[in-house]
């Protein structure tokens, strides 16, 4: 199956326009029919090699690149756009920002038609693909409706019309419930069987650990090779208890601040109810988690908390301050610099005296309180919204997938902040990962429109996927 080399890259080294180079020399050989992991912190230079490698660290981005970069034995430097889309396919983070015609079928059609430019074909480019990935019954489906391992699985389609040599994920589980992790890996397996070669840069990794031929970590722009060392490390921790991480049962102090009581919801009043009956209390120091696979209705019940939607039936009685953190952690900043962000938060807040708090959080992420909000990581964005939300002592803090766009490690101290905040915090997730009991005083899973207690999962694996990527990463143990 493998053999021919698909990728080669030679002493890549690429810096954006006034910084410091991030990549520092890589080297990398990829073959036909290899899936390749890439894997490394934050601001670690992921998203830089991904760029270089499909041309747009130079073209958009107007990087220095040095070194070479060989697609199929064609320089990449030079290339045309169009002729470099048809070698290599980068299936983003947000997969429903590549469609152009609102029908699947219609814009994959129209793809097929621009790459083979004739009629007939288009269509028979099409209707393998479409039978191949088994996407049929998409194809009459508007872009915007269908899920987003869906759309991905499409996008996967329009690489194969174009015979792209290569196939660049990036974070493709963001997102994604565990049913969805498990529709990507059966993706993974039917590109295998296509000879398809692959290349996926994600935080959350161990899904895929056992489905991928070479395991990399990126770090101080260098490429390493961990594969052995990722796999004998793998099977060690899972035959070992978590010890160490754990603290006392956490427990609320009492206090009341949230009550919802026998709350419905639906979205189209001739329909059925999306939320039923739900029942929940919120105490200060308490730390709450609602489960539950993608389309339960976990996004509404915290937004009906916050006080954004009404409910139909039922109230909700709220005796303090309430901060909500959505999943598209974009929607959380609204302004050109970071300062500028902090004021205008404390300000609406009441509290613009204190702003001074909010910039000391900004320093201690090593953040530059110049640079637009914007230019951040989804996991940068996300550690500063959760430390504004702490600097400003909100009473209640609702948290919509804050693990999204974060390591294993910076999952684990995320809910180790949680785990010792006064606040009253409820975060909603559809990932199972981070159930360890002692983290939470309640859990909870949100199905059919009814939110019915949980017991922890034993063999959660959060713990042990933070020790694994501190090993292999090189992280210090906090």
């Amino acid at each position: 199956m493998m053999g021919r080399l698909v990728l080669e890259v030679s002493d890549l080294w690429v810096r954006y326009p006034r910084g410091d180079w991030v990549l520092r020399g890589i080297d990398l050989q990829v073959n036909r029919g290899e899936q390749v992991l890439v894997i490394g912190d934050t601001g670690s230079g992921k998203t830089t090699l991904a760029r270089a490698i499909t041309g747009l660290a130079k073209t958009i981005y107007e990087c220095d690149v040095k070194g070479r970069i060989l697609l199929s034995g064609m320089e990449v430097d030079g290339m045309h756009c169009e002729v470099l889309s048809r070698h290599v396919a980068l299936v983003g983070q947000n997969p429903y920002l590549y469609f152009i015609e609102p029908l699947v079928g219609d814009d994959l059609y129209g793809y097929a038609l621009k790459v083979h430019c004739d009629g007939r074909l288009a269509s028979d480019a099409f209707n393998k693909v479409v039978d191949a990935m088994g996407i049929r019954r998409l194809t009459e489906r508007f872009f915007f409706e269908i899920s987003g391992g869906e759309a991905r699985r499409a996008l996967v389609a329009k690489a194969i019309i174009s015979n792209a040599s290569l196939l660049i994920f990036d974070e493709p589980l963001m997102w994604l419930d565990d049913r969805g992790v498990e529709d990507f890996v059966d993706l993974l397996e039917m590109l295998r069987r296509l000879e398809r070669t692959v290349m996926i840069f994600e935080h959350r990794f161990v899904p895929l650990l056992k489905r991928v031929d070479k395991v990399y970590v990126l770090k101080d722009g260098k490429l390493a090779d961990v594969t052995s060392r990722a796999l004998t490390t793998f099977e060690k921790l899972s035959h070992q208890l978590p010890h160490g991480f754990y603290f006392e049962k956490k427990t609320g102090k009492g206090d009341l601040l949230l009550e919802a009581k026998d709350v419905y919801f639906k979205y189209d009043a001739k329909g059925d109810y999306l939320l039923k009956g739900i029942d929940l209390q919120l105490c200060r120091g308490d730390v709450v988690l609602i489960y539950g696979l993608n389309g339960q209705g976990k996004t509404t019940l915290l937004k009906i908390l916050a006080g954004y939607l009404k409910p139909h039936k039922g109230k909700v009685l709220r005796r303090g301050s309430v901060l909500y953190i959505p999943q598209n952690i974009a929607l959380f900043y609204t302004e050109s610099t970071i300062e500028k962000e902090v004021v205008e938060v404390f300000k609406a807040w009441r509290m613009k005296t204190k702003a001074k708090v909010g910039l000391d959080v900004v320093r201690g992420l090593n953040i530059d309180p110049l640079s637009s909000p914007f230019s951040l990581s989804h996991g940068q964005m996300v550690k500063l919204a959760v430390g504004l939300a702490f600097a400003l002592d909100v009473d209640v803090l609702l948290l919509d997938e804050p693990f999204s766009g974060l390591t294993y490690d910076d999952r684990l101290k995320l809910l180790e902040l949680l785990y010792q905040s006064n606040s009253a915090v409820v975060v909603a997730t559809s990932s199972l990962d981070a159930t360890e009991a002692p983290y939470w005083t309640k859990l909870y899973k949100l199905e059919e429109g009814r939110l019915v207690e949980m017991r922890a999962i034993e063999k959660a694996s959060l713990i042990r996927a933070s020790r694994l990527y501190r090993e292999l990463v090189g992280v210090e143990s906090a």
